[in-house]
């Protein structure tokens, strides 16, 4: 491909057709006519030269950075070209067609390259500009699906989650990840008779949602009123803590989809889930028992239970924000991977401590990681700069 930028003429076009730098009526026809003639030809160009793209580069991690680069840069651009297309007076139709057309190119290269290079582009890039059809995956026609009707309020549910994303626009981003989600949720029911276990304890959408890592609050809050509700047996606290105990095994022995997670903003379904059970077990244990609770609570007292000391921890010489920014950036490149960056964060979360904090918890990792400071950049870009000396020094 060369080092070239490929997307300079667009560049520069929606750099200059910006309504608050050049006067709109002043494009007159001849003008707009030739942008959006170079726009198809541009498109077209654009287009064959990633179609035969992926002959010109050999290495896999090459082809992917290019990818992920040029698709970036174009949906950047989208939105200027969108956001000037939106103040164009309406008396300047010869500057609205002219952006117009830059726009629609910008659309259609990027769709191309979503759809030809789909394996390849980062899972979490927005591609909310582009035009990504629902059709396929519209989980709002299958309502009338048997695994549906024999849940209607969880259906209700899991429709609500995919609507807000495509329809609604509720949800923050569309990305090439939340797309194979509700792809596989979509399969998943389409096939449900062939394809989705069911137990007595949860019938097949339950399954098919716990098996994608459906962690959305509201599904998190279906499950544990539900689970209440199987329990709650008046006048039997032991069958209630028998029942808990089934319905944990049960729910653990379900298999969950690897790389499949509905949102990265919250823990895993799984852990969550059995955080709660963990809670519930003991607390209706110090109720159905109490002289016993007070019993531990006393000898704990005497004993104290181990708890990992600083000395165990692996000291980093970093802020919360480092690391997170650390991790984050490393899940990125592929130099670690993990279920999803929150899975990597509980794995690492305990066995790490800074010079001002001697316990660093997963979620404070992750929410660190939801905004990243230019300081925290610098700084860490810095760090790294002298590691890569050290290495060299090897």
């Amino acid at each position: 491909m060369g080092h070239e930028y490929a997307l300079d003429w667009l560049d520069q076009m929606v750099n200059e057709l910006d309504p608050r730098r050049t006067e709109p009526e002043s494009l007159d026809d001849e003008q707009s006519i030739a942008i959006v003639e170079k726009a198809t030809q541009e498109e077209k160009r654009l287009i064959l030269m990633f179609k035969q793209f992926v002959f010109q580069e050999r290495k896999h991690r090459q082809i992917k950075n290019i990818v992920n680069q040029y698709l970036s840069a174009a949906v950047s651009l989208m939105k200027i070209a969108s956001n000037n297309l939106s103040q164009i007076p309406a008396r300047a139709d010869n500057f609205r067609h002219a952006l117009g057309s830059v726009l629609s190119c910008l659309g259609q290269v990027s769709a191309f390259i979503v759809k030809r290079y789909k394996n390849l582009v980062d899972r979490d890039l927005s591609l909310n500009m582009l035009s990504i059809d629902p059709d396929a995956h519209d989980l709002r026609k299958l309502g009338n699906r048997d695994v549906m009707q024999d849940n209607l309020e969880l259906s209700e549910l899991v429709i609500g989650a995919f609507s807000d994303i495509f329809f609604n626009h509720r949800d923050s981003e569309i990305t090439i990840g939340k797309v194979d989600y509700w792809v596989s949720v979509c399969n998943a029911v389409n096939y449900s008779n062939v394809l989705a276990a069911t137990t007595e304890l949860f019938d097949r959408l339950e399954v098919i949602m716990i098996e994608r890592n459906f962690n959305s609050p509201l599904f998190v809050k279906y499950l544990t009123f539900k689970f209440s509700h199987m329990v709650d047996i008046p006048g039997d606290s032991s069958l209630a803590m028998q029942n808990l105990a089934l319905l944990q095994k049960t729910f653990n022995q379900i298999p969950v989809m690897k790389d499949m997670i509905f949102s990265n903003h919250f823990d895993d379904l799984s852990l969550t889930i059995n955080t709660w059970f963990i809670e519930e077990i003991d607390f209706r244990s110090k109720v159905t028992h109490p002289a016993v609770a007070a019993l531990d609570d006393r000898s704990f007292k005497k004993v104290r239970k181990y708890e990992r000391k600083t000395s165990d921890k692996v000291l980093c010489n970093l802020t919360v924000d480092q690391l997170s920014l650390f991790f984050k950036a490393a899940d990125l490149s592929n130099i670690i991977s993990a279920r999803s960056l929150s899975a990597i964060f509980q794995s690492v979360a305990p066995h790490l401590s800074t010079p001002h904090r001697a316990d660093i918890s997963h979620s404070s990792l992750r929410v660190k990681s939801y905004t990243v400071e230019e300081r925290d950049k610098t700084l860490l870009i810095e760090i790294m700069t002298r590691l890569t000396e050290q290495i060299k020094d090897l």
